[in-house]
């Protein structure tokens, strides 16, 4: 064999093993991470649950539904819906219902519907969450345990993505691959000294300590507030941790168009001011994927048929045995085009709008 069909099949050898070590790694720290404790009694008037709610009229009712059985005061902020979402809301009995109000300018609606929700709290923990989540038995319970145990002055849960629409299944178990890809440890992560990460569908946070940071208006304008808000935190010394729990089930989006519109805001946000980590993450989404369509267009295929099996066995890894890997490399170029869609947003001073309301950054 000459030294170029050699080098070629070196080549994919070691861009499929590359793909194929990435999510063996990942999966690996999925399993060893730490899980929340075991419940503790909650005593009355422990945590006030903030739940900010726009054009919610599909989500709001089921996600009440649990946060009323997990002993706590639950406070709707409605952020301006137009669908009814309010009208459901106020027919339940429980939660106290507040309206937000028109967004000032400088603000995002989120965090102002926050904001509005929060004056006159009295009790020593806020619960951050979103109407796409559903909260098993005790889980507001577990995490209290696990701010006692480590000290912490917030404790933020990645929860279980549920995708039943082929769009959302394209695509959103590829964004969480690569955000825990990029997390690497979760044993760090939940010890309270990991990376300061969150995620704004479950954040509880010690209102004491939120409040001496500054509260909801020190992070009034930012365009990922969940993890804004645990760097304030840690900028003052708190600790802050973050989970993965199977008892927290949310459904982000609806549909491809959402799930694209969605994913496209959030990785902008994320990575529109990380261009080196942006451009390293694009290359490893892209060079296997490019050279896959090397080998195709000259007749090598023993080289493209083993960087595709790897490339298809890594998505399905990192899918968590999901066969639509097999549809690889389809989502390594959906997930490149989604951010680079976003990073361009992000440079040009507008993330993609959401339920009506432009993005401004």
């Amino acid at each position: 064999m000459s030294i170029g069909p050699l080098l070629g099949l070196l080549g994919a050898l070691l861009l499929g093993a590359g793909l194929l070590g990435l999510a063996l790694r990942t999966e690996e720290q999925r399993r060893t991470a730490p899980p929340l404790p075991p419940p503790r009694p909650v005593p009355p008037e422990t945590v006030t649950v903030l739940l900010p709610v726009r054009d919610e009229r599909d989500n709001v009712l089921a996600c009440l539904k649990t946060l009323l059985a997990q002993r706590a005061r639950v406070r709707v902020i409605d952020d301006g819906s137009t669908d009814g979402t309010r009208e459901l809301a106020a027919q339940q009995a429980g939660p106290e219902l507040v309206e937000a109000g028109p967004l000032p300018d400088g603000w995002r609606g989120k965090i102002h519907a926050l904001w509005v929700g929060a004056r006159g709290i009295d009790t020593p923990w806020i619960l951050l969450t979103d109407a796409d989540t559903r909260h098993g038995h005790g889980l507001l319970a577990r995490a209290l345990a696990a701010a006692k145990a480590g000290n912490l002055d917030a404790v933020s849960l990645a929860g279980t993505q549920e995708t039943p629409g082929l769009g959302e299944r394209l695509l959103t178990p590829a964004v969480f691959a690569l955000l825990d890809a990029l997390l690497g440890d979760w044993q760090e992560a939940g010890s309270g000294t990991g990376p300061a990460v969150a995620n704004g569908q479950f954040i509880l946070l010690r209102r004491e300590a939120w409040e001496a940071c500054g509260g909801f208006e020190s992070v009034r304008n930012e365009p990922i507030d969940d993890v804004a808000i645990v760097t304030r935190l840690r900028q003052r010394g708190s600790r802050t941790a973050f989970f993965r729990e199977p008892e927290l089930r949310v459904r982000m989006y609806r549909g491809f168009g959402e799930t694209w519109r969605g994913w496209r805001r959030n990785l902008g946000g994320i990575f529109g001011l990380l261009p080196r980590q942006a451009a390293a993450i694009l290359a490893v989404l892209l060079v296997p994927v490019l050279a896959l369509a090397g080998f195709l267009a000259t007749g090598r295929w023993l080289e493209a048929a083993l960087l595709w099996s790897a490339g298809a066995a890594a998505s399905i890894v990192f899918r968590s045995g999901s066969l639509l890997g097999l549809l690889y490399p389809l989502d390594a170029l959906l997930l490149a085009a989604l951010m680079a869609l976003g990073i361009a947003d992000r440079r040009r001073g507008r993330l993609a709008s959401w339920k009506g309301r432009e993005m401004k950054v």
